[in-house]
């Protein structure tokens, strides 16, 4: 696809919050992903975690800045992944690279559903030009793939989930403003829900305030997925000043940067001071490689 066909779906990407793009990879641009998540698979960080419910399930996700890495600089400056969230952006604004996430989901008897979120339940920054670029690296049938809420990121913004076995709207913050989650898988019929069969080539884009998740694996299939976050230049610090449950991913995370250990967030998490005033520009603090135009 070009950068054209890709501007096509600016209107829709900006009032759906998601947009489905097949084919859009070509097979070097693929060779570039593996790449890159190989790379992360191999040097898994302090910021992993273990969402498997079933000791024969494995289920983890990890969370990275790795712009010092060759396999992500050739495949964020070489590539077209930049482009496309330029484009979803409009095509006027820059484009700064927030991190990427690797899942890992396979398992004898299958493995749980990646439950229903919002990635901006978890950070202290929000805007209109907010991407991230779900890859499938394994084919995907519908009922096992990656799911979207249309709209939902101008809607209710949720308390998080802390992904507790049993209890997908387990609330992230046990003292909070925000609502707990919606039992959306339990009342599907009540949501936009969008999604699709996929094929490495293919990808869908979600803005992050986004009620998203993933289906469940079959038994003995493997799906491994990368997902690459951008920012555009109209994305500000907000507050966020919620107390994470003890045993959630954020607290988890917090207590593993207290005893000195190096875990990568994109900027401040909840409850965190963020790196610069309210209302800030996020792309001032200088925490991210500018990709597009590139940072020489």
């Amino acid at each position: 696809m070009s950068e054209e066909q890709f501007s096509s779906h600016a209107q829709s990407y900006q009032e759906d919050g998601v947009v489905i793009l097949k084919q859009a990879l070509d097979a070097q641009t693929m060779g570039m992903i593996e790449a890159a998540y190989a790379w992360s698979h191999t040097h898994l960080t302090a910021a992993l975690q273990d969402f498997a419910s079933d000791p024969k399930e494995q289920f983890i996700a990890d969370t990275g800045y790795s712009v010092q890495e060759s396999a992500y600089l050739t495949l964020l400056r070489e590539s077209v992944v930049p482009d496309i969230a330029g484009a979803l952006f409009g095509g006027e604004s820059d484009v700064w690279y927030l991190g990427e996430q690797i899942f890992y989901k396979e398992g004898e008897r299958g493995t749980r559903r990646t439950p229903w979120h919002q990635d901006s339940s978890y950070s202290n920054y929000f805007g209109p030009s907010m991407a991230a670029l779900w890859i499938p690296l394994d084919p995907i049938p519908r009922e096992c793939s990656f799911e979207v809420v249309r709209g939902s990121h101008r809607g209710i913004r949720y308390n998080g989930s802390r992904f507790k076995p049993g209890d997908d709207t387990a609330p992230l913050y046990s003292v909070s403003n925000l609502p707990r989650l919606p039992d959306i898988e339990g009342n599907r019929d009540d949501w936009d829900i969008v999604g699709d069969a996929l094929s490495p080539g293919d990808l869908m884009v979600f803005h992050m305030g986004s009620l998203h998740g993933g289906g469940l694996t079959l038994p003995g299939m493997r799906r491994r997925s990368l997902t690459l976050r951008f920012i555009g230049d109209d994305v500000v610090w907000v507050e966020r000043s919620d107390t994470p449950h003890p045993n959630s991913s954020v607290a988890r995370r917090a207590q593993a940067r207290a005893s000195g250990k190096s875990v990568y967030h994109a900027g401040a998490s909840t409850g965190e001071e963020a790196a610069a005033l309210l209302g800030e520009f996020l792309w001032r603090s200088n925490k991210f490689l500018r990709v597009r135009p590139w940072t020489d």
